[in-house]
C-alpha cells in the first residue's frame, strides 16, 4: 500500500488543477451502487477518474424500498444526497457473479437450520422477491450457478425498483432528470452487461 500510495502522489502533483478543483466541490454525473465484495470496485472496471462518480458500496448492492419505518438508512441517505445535492444523471446498481451475498439468501433453509447472524440474515432478507422470481424461472433441475446468476440479476431489478419507491428518485426520473440502470459483472468471463429503468426495464446491452 504505501509503495501504491506512492505512486498516487505522483500522480497527485501531475493533475494538480484536477485536485485543486477537486477540492472545491465535486460534480460527478453517476452514482454507482456496488457490491462490498473485493473482487468487484466498480472505479477499477469501469475505468473512472476521482470526481466521476459517487459510489455506494454494501452486501450484493440491495437497496431496500423507502419506508419511514426501516432501519435501513444508508442506503436511502446516500442516494438522496447524490440525487438532491449533487444532482447526479444516473444512478448503476452492479451486481456480478458468484456473489456471496445472494448465495447466502439462496440456502438459507425455511425451518432456520443453517442460520447466518443476525445482521447478514436481515438484510439479504431484502433480495427474498428475487429469490422467488429466480425460482420461478430457472428449471429444479438446473445447475445451481444459472439459478444464482439468475437471483443476482433479479436482485438488481428488485433494487431499482426500490429505487423508484423513494420520492426524490422518482420524481427526477420522471421529469426525464435522472435515469436508473442495472448491470451485471461477470469477472468470471470478462463481461457487463447494461440494462435501462425508466417506467419499466428495457434497452439491455452488453459491453
Amino acid at each position: 500500500m504505501r509503495k501504491a500510495f506512492e505512486e498516487f502522489k505522483a500522480y497527485f502533483k501531475k493533475e494538480k488543477e484536477l485536485f485543486d478543483a477537486l477540492a472545491q466541490s465535486q460534480h460527478p454525473k453517476w452514482m454507482i451502487i456496488a457490491c462490498s465484495d473485493s473482487r468487484v470496485d466498480p472505479a477499477l472496471v469501469l475505468g473512472l477518474e476521482l470526481g466521476e462518480a459517487f459510489i455506494l458500496r454494501n452486501i450484493a448492492s440491495l437497496i431496500p424500498p423507502h419506508s419511514k419505518q426501516s432501519g435501513h438508512k444508508s442506503g436511502a441517505s446516500a442516494i438522496e444526497y447524490a440525487v438532491e445535492h449533487l444532482k447526479v444523471e444516473h444512478i448503476m446498481i452492479v451486481g456480478h457473479s458468484r456473489c456471496g451475498g445472494i448465495k447466502a439468501l439462496l440456502e438459507m433453509k425455511e425451518d432456520g437450520s443453517n442460520r447466518f447472524s443476525e445482521y447478514i440474515e436481515d438484510w439479504i432478507q431484502i433480495a427474498q422477491p428475487a429469490s422467488e422470481i429466480a425460482k420461478a424461472k430457472v428449471p429444479h433441475d438446473s445447475p445451481f450457478e444459472e439459478l444464482w446468476t439468475c437471483c443476482v440479476k433479479e436482485s438488481v431489478n428488485l433494487s431499482l425498483r426500490n429505487c423508484m419507491s423513494y420520492p426524490f428518485v422518482k420524481i427526477p426520473m420522471e421529469k426525464g432528470l435522472l435515469t436508473l440502470h442495472g448491470a451485471y459483472f461477470d469477472f468470471v468471463n470478462g463481461a457487463f452487461d447494461v440494462w435501462k429503468l425508466k417506467c419499466k426495464i428495457d434497452e439491455h446491452q452488453s459491453l
